[in-house]
């Protein structure tokens, strides 16, 4: 991964300023967790075996993805939406790696834009 885990931890807290975000991780291309975790204070609702499948299968799910760029444009982003949560993943660029985040389920759709400006201000600082 080209960014080093300290940036990755500054994007990770960032996104922990947000009241609506519970967690937040960065992995590799292999879904191997680089930084982050649970928001300090948040108590998952899931067993971490969840979690870590769930950060494999992002990472598949956004590599695939990738394959429909030339026909459809540049891959934003792409979520998983259940009652109690709504999870979020991203690729981060070329090799950086996916991020994948959990936000509150009550949380309304416009602050994914919250989540989706940290981010980009992230990838504009770490080109």
């Amino acid at each position: 991964m080209t960014a080093d885990r300290e940036s990755y931890q500054e994007l990770v807290e960032s996104l922990f300023k947000l009241p609506f975000v519970r967690y937040a991780v960065v992995t590799d291309d292999f879904g191997h967790r680089f930084a982050g975790g649970m928001k300090p204070g948040i108590q998952s609702l899931t067993p971490i075996e969840l979690e870590k499948r769930l950060e494999a299968q992002a990472v598949l799910i956004l590599k695939m993805a990738e394959g429909y760029v030339p026909d459809v444009g540049k891959l934003l982003w792409s979520s998983i939406r259940w009652e109690k949560v709504t999870a979020l993943f991203f690729l981060l660029g070329e090799e950086k790696g996916t991020l994948s985040v959990t936000i509150q389920g009550e949380t309304p759709m416009e602050s994914l834009l919250e989540v989706r400006k940290k981010i980009g201000g992230w990838i504009t600082a770490h080109p």
